[in-house]
C-alpha cells in the first residue's frame, strides 16, 4: 500500500471526501488516481495535501505523500 493510501486510511478520509474536495465527479476516477493508474494534477495534489494536513497532527509535504506511489 502506498504511503498516501496508508495516511488516508489512518485519518479515515474517504474517496467520496477526496472527490468532493478535489471537484472530481466520479469515485472511479479517484480510485484510479489513488491506485496510480491516473496521475493527480499538481492542483489536485496540493488540495489533497491540504485536506490531509487539516485532519492530521503531522504536516505532510506533497513529496512525502506521493513518494511511494506504486506504478505497475
Amino acid at each position: 500500500m502506498s504511503k498516501l493510501k496508508e495516511i488516508l486510511k489512518e485519518l479515515n478520509i474517504t474517496q467520496q471526501e477526496i472527490a468532493d474536495n478535489l471537484g472530481i465527479k466520479s469515485l472511479s476516477t479517484v480510485n484510479l488516481k489513488l491506485n496510480a493508474k491516473y496521475d493527480f494534477s499538481t492542483t489536485e495534489a496540493s488540495k489533497l495535501k491540504n485536506l490531509i494536513n487539516s485532519k492530521s497532527k503531522i504536516q505532510y509535504s506533497i513529496e512525502e505523500l506521493f513518494s511511494n506511489v506504486e506504478k505497475d
